[in-house]
């Protein structure tokens, strides 16, 4: 519904009501409702304000209505704090009565009654924020809708917002996040109508909100979270996120070692990824970045190479270290740089981290010209000063130190174009005075690996987010064709058999080695002499997915005598491992892999995400490798090959130490591409499929696969 003077929409209403009416406060003893009141009388609201009691005349000394149906009309925002029982009525009422918006804190809501309140809240016009949650702060306009009387709801204003689904975790942010400021604090809860998508939208169009901090455990819509990391970006507004728990991929993965190296938490990293999002793994990690992001002054970073100034060589050693842990690079200064340097501070060589307490003369001005050296370098995208300013220090230890700390300002305030950050060398609280020689346009940090994860996390919010609707319709098969395989699919449970899988992979173009399925050696013998030897050949079972651990693979099989005894072999080793096993025939299959190397494809499907493809280094040791990079489908030609960049196995076909030729990657990463398509088109049918091994050429870069795992759902 469009925001207008007259009548705001749901999450205006919410956050910026009007009037409010609170359900579940008491007139004899504590309520969750009576802290909701409070917070508000505290925070000076001027809006109307009501509550509904069932026999009390006032409650907090206002007049109680009896009922929901007693309400005058047009009341923007609704507290229902009651027992679980009463809150799907209480909401029907608030409906009926032309109520805007309403915020369930109640928690424990029965499976029956979270359905219903589920359904309520899709269909209704009134939008329902929660249950199972703290409410919303609005510490822009002094509206705290609250459940219970705690500091954060008398913080003093900022420009950051904070949404978490966590109430207990959003507290902790608030009160430890040293200097931020928060316009709004927001917990989502279990999130039955109002979402962390729709508050990100919301929030790209606040004008008191400069970034947000998310803290997610799960994401029901993945195109409306999409949606709203979009709104954001539009608006020149960073996002931060910190994700905790897992998905569901990793629990259907079970047959394929696609799934046991995708994980279960592969899906929300790909999409994470795919938005260009920084992500934190702690409350500190989020403490730190917020903070930069609270900096109107503080650039965003080009990248992620940080020049690093010291004043002690134990330091400079373990932010180098860090920094490798972090994935941020210390890249070397240029010689020019190096040189001034070592001119500014004599004794100090001039290597990236620059250790300035090394300087035999520590001359006056020394430490300030050097920071403008490491700022200037091209090859620096951010500045980190690590000093000693936690809130142990003694006002002597500290000015001991305010020439480094006003050195770090004096750049700052310079405009250098790149940000500039101080980190603490201890994770204790920072040292006020340290902030106040620092100035309001270097934030000062806990810890220096909370500031390395700050920079870098300073150089993402950068690229456009993805059109949700991709033109990759040239590498599709027609409609008619991919219905026709579903048909077929639908009719199967488990490994799909190999013709079927062979079909499937060729209607999508992935180059597959030349192959077929005979139902015993005379056969397999007539299809050699037409197309040759050497030649491998596999047991084809629907009861053995991984036929090298059963010993059901021969490689090398060069005559007919070894191709009969391979047969056999394979028989009997089959029957021995898996005595109830069924044996369908045979795989034969031109043997190649000479001048190659071997990649892993597949895809595992996620009811949230859909399919979740993945590329990396294949064959028989696959998961003892774990190299993977993964990416939400579809993926893109050119997606294909920034993914297959990050793997070891990218980095070795490009030439690594000249260990293998340079070889093209395009080929594969159209591989990859059609493959994504396979994925987005049979997530429905298909859990995962595995391409192991795949083999790229050597110089050409030129795929075949010659082995395949298509596994039909079970149910």
């Amino acid at each position: 519904m469009p925001e207008s003077p007259s009548r705001p929409d749901g999450l205006t209403a919410l956050l910026r009501p009007r009037s409010v009416v609170v359900l579940g406060a008491s007139a004899r003893k504590w309520a969750s409702g009576n802290d909701v009141l409070r917070n508000l009388r505290q925070a000076g609201y001027d809006g109307e304000l009501h509550v509904v009691h069932p026999t009390a005349r006032t409650v907090e000394g206002l007049e109680a209505f009896p009922d929901v149906g007693s309400l005058p009309g047009g009341i923007d925002a609704a507290v229902v704090s009651l027992p679980t029982p009463a809150v799907l009525d209480a909401l029907r009422g608030l409906e009926k009565a032309g109520c805007r918006s309403a915020l369930v804190p109640t928690a424990g809501l029965d499976p029956v009654t979270a359905a219903e309140v589920t359904r309520f809240a899709a269909a209704s016009d009134m939008t329902v924020h929660g249950p199972n949650c703290m409410g919303v702060i609005n510490l822009t306009d002094r509206v705290p809708l609250w459940i219970d009387d705690n500091s954060i709801t008398r913080l003093p204003a900022g420009n950051v917002a904070l949404i978490a689904q966590s109430g207990s975790a959003a507290i902790f942010i608030a009160r430890s996040t040293g200097p931020v400021r928060y316009s709004k604090i927001i917990s989502t809860g279990g999130e039955y109508g109002a979402t962390t998508a729709a508050y990100l939208s919301w929030l790209a169009r606040d004008p008191a909100t400069r970034a947000a901090g998310v803290l997610l455990e799960s994401i029901k819509d993945v195109p409306s979270f999409v949606e709203g990391v979009a709104a954001m970006r539009a608006a020149g507004k960073p996002v931060v996120v910190l994700k905790v728990g897992r998905s569901s991929v990793g629990s259907a993965a079970t047959t394929a070692h696609t799934g046991a190296l995708i994980g279960s938490d592969a899906a929300y990293q790909a999409l994470f990824e795919q938005l260009d999002l920084p992500v934190v793994t702690d409350y500190d990690e989020m403490a730190a970045v917020l903070q930069c992001l609270a900096v109107p002054e503080l650039p965003p970073a080009a990248g992620t190479c940080i020049g690093v100034i010291t004043i002690s060589g134990g330091q400079a050693a373990l932010t180098a270290d860090l920094a490798a842990d972090q994935g941020v690079k210390v890249p070397r200064f240029a010689a020019e740089t190096a040189r001034g340097l070592e001119a500014a501070m004599p004794g100090a060589p001039g290597h990236n981290p620059f250790d300035a307490g090394a300087s035999v003369e520590y001359p006056d001005g020394g430490f300030r010209r050097s920071v403008e050296l490491i700022a200037a370098d091209d090859a620096v995208d951010s500045v980190l000063l690590v000093l000693d300013a936690q809130a142990t220090m003694t006002d002597e230890e500290t000015d001991y130190e305010a020439e480094e700390f006003r050195a770090a300002r004096a750049v700052a305030e310079s405009a250098p174009g790149k940000p500039v950050v101080v980190a603490s060398s201890s994770s204790l609280s920072v040292q006020p005075r340290c902030e106040e020689q620092a100035g309001p346009a270097v934030p000062v940090l806990r810890g220096i690996g909370n500031a390395l994860v700050a920079l870098r996390a300073l150089a993402r919010n950068r690229r456009p987010v993805p059109d949700g609707v991709r033109s990759l319709a040239r590498s599709r098969p027609t409609p008619e064709a991919v219905e026709v395989l579903k048909q077929e699919i639908a009719q199967h449970h488990g490994a799909l058999p190999a013709d079927l899988s062979r079909r499937l992979l060729s209607l999508y173009g992935l180059p597959l080695v030349e192959s077929a399925v005979v139902a015993d050696a005379e056969a397999a013998v007539r299809w050699a002499d037409v197309h040759g030897y050497p030649l491998v050949v596999k047991v084809s079972s629907p009861d053995v997915p991984h036929r090298s651990d059963v010993g059901g693979v021969v490689l090398g099989v060069s005559d007919e005598a070894t191709l009969r005894q391979a047969v056999e072999d394979i028989t009997a080793r089959v029957g021995a491992a898996r005595p109830g096993a069924v044996i369908e025939g045979f795989e034969v299959q031109q043997q190649v892999g000479e001048d190659s190397v071997e990649a892993l494809l597949g895809f595992v499907a996620d009811p949230v995400f859909g399919a979740v493809t993945t590329v990396g280094t294949g064959g028989t040791l696959v998961e003892l490798y774990a190299d993977t990079a993964s990416a939400l489908s579809p993926v893109g030609p050119d997606e294909a090959a920034a993914l297959i960049a990050r793997t070891r196995l990218g980095t070795l076909i490009g030439g690594y130490r000249n260990l293998l030729p340079t070889t093209d990657t395009g080929p594969l990463a159209d591989t990859v591409h059609r493959l994504s398509l396979l994925g987005t088109d049979f997530a429905g049918l298909l859990t995962e499929a595995d391409l192991n091994p795949a083999f790229v050429q050597h110089g050409t870069g030129r795929v075949l696969i010659a082995d395949s795992l298509l596994v039909a759902r079970h149910d």
